[in-house]
């Protein structure tokens, strides 16, 4: 079986090193850091899917935090814990791209995860496809604008 294959993108994390996201230790306490995996409605994945996807784009989006702030990830293992989770679904790709396009423009670290090589009938044939979205962690407030307009799986 080939690996799975993931697309993603660098986000508007610029080469000044500044991803829009929190600087100061107090601003950046676990307590207060979320991920929001957004899932594709269209494809009605399995749980089991549904959550390797959101896995897969929250993993990309977090080394994507850990690029800029390095610091963070003796703390995180230490803590056994990067912030919360939280899996919510979208109508369709479409509203992953505009939720993309929007953290971009806010800042905050993101992963588009494009799935491939798994045949799942009817919406996977192992040809790619988006299927996820991930967007922090970062502080709930920083987000808000983006998920409100999404539910909870």
């Amino acid at each position: 079986m080939e690996p799975q294959s993931y697309r993603m993108n660098e986000g508007a994390q610029a080469d000044d090193g500044h991803d829009g996201a929190p600087t100061t230790s107090q601003d950046l306490s676990e307590d207060r850091l979320f991920t929001y995996a957004i899932a594709r409605g269209d494809l009605a994945m399995e749980p089991g899917k549904l959550a390797s996807q959101a896995i897969h784009a929250s993993r990309i989006s977090l080394l994507k935090f850990l690029r800029r702030h390095p610091d963070r990830s003796d703390e995180f293992i230490s803590m056994n814990s990067c912030g919360s989770a939280v899996t919510l679904r979208a109508r369709h790709l479409a509203d992953l791209e505009r939720a993309r396009d929007e953290a971009e423009r806010a800042g905050l670290p993101w992963a588009l995860f494009t799935d491939s090589q798994h045949v799942m009938a009817p919406h996977f044939d192992g040809s790619p496809v988006t299927t996820m979205l991930a967007i922090g962690p970062a502080p709930r407030e920083a987000m808000r604008h983006i998920t409100r307009r999404f539910r909870c799986v």
